[in-house]
């Protein structure tokens, strides 16, 4: 293996894909891309993305590469996000697990191709302006996950964001018995970080949602959030048709939710 060759293995590491145009920022030639493709040093997953010919393509692998390839912060969120930390072990779910990835940019046509070609796995991509005033890139709510040995690791959300943005699904894509189990393991929260984060949120249905859920299960990191120093917004919310209204915070859930 000639030194140009070495420099390749070390900005593409097994399992990772990048674009051309990293490449060619890097120094590589368009003729020496040209002739890796040719000898099979190099394979296209789609038009200008390349992995190593000996590696496996993986969701995993896959979310480690994106940031690079969007020069932007993109991390694993939400129930995935609780699933990689534990949270959601004895929980079942479907054959075709949802893989949750949070950005402020839009998902480029090329990642749902290279998606949809992993098997088992759906994408679901959330873009972060629905939900934060900014997208924080702090290490405060974004944790490194090392998926595989001698790669990059992928960046996924701290339980403390995960729980917000799961969320912002509700009751669309998650149950409200759904979200109860999930929250029974979630004993140790940051009243720090949460502080922070709801005061960051722009989605009143998510704040109100949270403290609903929060007070139903009374742990203590919730006395030390003082619901007075969030901005709920006003007006009643319907979030579970047929429901009941929960008169603390204004939105119709299921009976069963509802405080005396």
């Amino acid at each position: 293996m000639n030194l140009q060759q070495q420099k390749l293995m070390q900005h593409l590491p097994l399992g990772q894909f990048v674009s051309r145009w990293t490449l060619l920022q890097h120094g590589f030639s368009s003729h020496a891309l040209d002739n890796y493709l040719k000898s099979g040093v190099l394979k296209s997953l789609v038009r200008g993305i390349y992995m190593r010919q000996e590696s496996k393509l993986s969701w995993q692998g896959a979310v480690a590469s994106l940031p690079s390839m969007l020069e932007n912060t993109v991390a694993v969120g939400g129930m995935t996000a609780l699933e990689l930390q534990g949270f959601a072990q004895n929980l079942s779910f479907a054959n075709q697990r949802k893989i949750h990835i949070y950005s402020s940019e839009y998902c480029p046509v090329r990642v749902k191709v290279i998606f949809k070609a992993i098997e088992g796995v759906e994408l679901c991509w959330h873009r972060t302006s629905r939900l934060w005033e900014k997208h924080s890139q702090d290490a405060l709510f974004l944790s490194e996950h090392q998926w595989q040995d001698g790669v990059a690791p992928m960046l996924v959300s701290a339980p403390e964001q995960a729980i917000l943005e799961l969320l912002m699904t509700l009751p669309e894509e998650i149950s409200f018995d759904h979200v109860e189990q999930l929250m029974q393991g979630l004993t140790q929260l940051s009243p720090r970080k949460l502080d922070v984060l709801l005061k960051n949120c722009k989605s009143v249905k998510v704040k109100r949602l949270f403290f609903l859920f929060a007070d139903h299960l009374n742990y203590p990191w919730r006395k030390k959030l003082d619901v007075n120093h969030y901005s709920l917004g006003s007006g009643k919310r319907v979030i579970a048709k047929e429901g009941k209204l929960d008169t603390r915070y204004q939105i119709t859930v299921p009976k069963s939710f509802v405080g005396e």
